[in-house]
């Protein structure tokens, strides 16, 4: 029985160890198969990170160009309502002329026209109606015949000058929407520099 037992013993001793030697092969399998798991996760992990914070940063950038352009926006809004306001103020500056004024302003707009036929000068505005006389407009002494025609009243203040069909206007209104669409950007700029 001995040699039974120690036969027993020796393969039970083999057993033992190639299960020994199996569950360490086992476990080794085991914790590469894990490292590897763990290193493909946080590299998921961490490309997903860097994906969701350059999507952040970007949708930062989108928001911050869009408040921006709101805070320009509305700058430029500012701007072009206190531009109305001031071509208004002037409007009703010029709208409240004196006849020395009127009368000023039309001899240098007349004087400066280079006509070489008969004009006729239609006022318009009661105040201007009442400063460019025919007395007044032979007293210019112009290159051309100027005559008055009739004005309205209850019109824009200011004047036309006809010539054959051909319209110099100098309506106050007109003349100052002129210069703001001209040089409207170009007075924002001195305006607010």
């Amino acid at each position: 029985m001995d040699a039974i037992d120690k036969i027993i013993a020796e393969i039970d001793n083999k057993a033992q160890s190639e299960r020994a030697s199996r569950k360490a092969q086992e476990e080794a399998q085991i914790a590469t198969w894990y490292e590897q798991e763990v290193a493909k996760a946080k590299s998921v992990h961490e490309a997903q990170l860097a994906k969701q914070t350059k999507a952040l940063k970007q949708k930062y950038k989108q928001l911050a160009s869009r408040q921006q352009m709101e805070v320009r926006q509305e700058t430029l809004i500012q701007k072009q309502d206190y531009l109305d306001q001031l071509f208004e103020e002037a409007h009703e500056i010029m709208s409240k002329w004196d006849t020395t004024k009127i009368q000023r302003f039309a001899k240098d707009n007349l004087t400066a026209l280079a006509l070489d036929q008969k004009a006729v000068l239609l006022p318009s505005g009661a105040s201007v109606i009442a400063a460019l006389t025919p007395d007044y407009l032979a007293s210019l002494n112009l290159p051309y015949p100027l005559e008055l025609g009739t004005g309205k009243e209850a019109g824009t203040p200011g004047f036309v000058v006809d010539v054959s069909g051909v319209q110099y206007n100098f309506l106050y209104r007109d003349l100052l929407q002129e210069v703001r669409n001209q040089d409207g950007n170009e007075l924002t700029k001195k305006l607010f520099s």
